[in-house]
């Protein structure tokens, strides 16, 4: 184990599908240390070793249950004496950062900081030369800086690192209520579909065949949509949105599918360039356009 701690990282849910991707194909492009991976099974006494010689920590749990993850991972860190970095990274983001916030406040390790980050990319695509190129980015919302462990710097670092390796640039323009509300209209949408085809085994049927790659990621993915479309406290509009769009159409194949869709984005985008996009949001768009031509 590298005890020189400053690029080490720690993973906590590091197996997981994000947690390989940001080990085989972020982490190396940024050059960190070496890396650390803390699972369920892992012996409670190998925590502790683990983040003493973490300078970050990075939290990749599934999105129930993340706010209680972070605050127990809080405690953890409470004793620990250098300069510590906790990067959180949920899809839905208001609610982990009032909780973090409140526990960091309580726990009161002033080497103890938090990054709150939603990287819109992930193992389905992150590289410069795809067609959604434009949606890869990193929403940063809120920093919690210790006393003795100022952000600034290293934030700007890691930014700089992201645009010049994968040309992924980051965005500070959205606090985390705002950041859940964009998400809601734009990745929370393209969400109700994935429940729909959930609920809907003949339409599931007709999206694989139209949309594969969609189809497949919805699929792997079922319960963090289920999550997402539960925990984002904007969805109840947007789920009321596309029902009300749905009712509209003859529910029975691909281009009601994306007739509902086109009319509830309409309806909560206005027709704008949402700022916080992802790619298969923008596949959706892309299905309504060429179905209605």
């Amino acid at each position: 184990m590298n005890t020189n701690r400053h690029e080490n990282v720690v993973i906590i849910g590091g197996e997981g599908e994000f947690g390989q991707f940001l080990r085989h194909d972020i982490l190396p492009g940024l050059g960190v240390g070496d890396t650390f991976v803390i699972e369920r099974e892992t012996p409670r006494d190998q925590h502790s070793k683990f983040l003493e010689v973490a300078r970050h920590i990075v939290l990749t749990t599934p999105l129930a249950g993340y706010a209680e993850r972070a605050c127990e991972l809080i405690y953890q860190s409470r004793g620990l004496q250098e300069a510590t970095t906790l990067w959180l990274v949920p899809s839905v983001q208001s609610g982990v950062w009032r909780a973090v916030s409140g526990t960091l406040e309580l726990v009161a390790n002033d080497r103890l900081s938090a990054v709150f980050v939603h990287p819109m990319y992930g193992p389905n695509g992150f590289r410069e030369t795809e067609p959604e190129a434009r949606t890869f980015q990193n929403v940063l919302t809120a920093v919690h800086s210790g006393d003795h462990h100022d952000l600034t710097d290293e934030v700007r670092d890691v930014s700089d690192r992201f645009l010049t390796r994968f040309n992924i640039a980051t965005t500070a323009s959205f606090d985390p209520d705002e950041h859940d509300r964009v998400t809601a209209y734009s990745q929370g949408l393209s969400y109700c579909v994935g429940k729909l085809i959930f609920d809907r085994p003949d339409l599931d049927s007709i999206l694989r065949e139209a949309l594969p790659d969609l189809h497949h990621s919805f699929t792997a993915n079922h319960d963090l949509i289920l999550d997402f479309l539960r925990i984002n406290s904007y969805m109840p509009q947007v789920i009321a949105a596309f029902a009300e769009a749905w009712r509209q159409t003859k529910q029975s194949g691909f281009a009601d599918v994306v007739s509902a869709f086109a009319s509830a984005d309409a309806s909560l985008n206005r027709g704008a360039e949402s700022p916080i996009s992802t790619k298969w949001y923008e596949k959706l768009r892309a299905a309504a356009r060429t179905s209605l031509e």
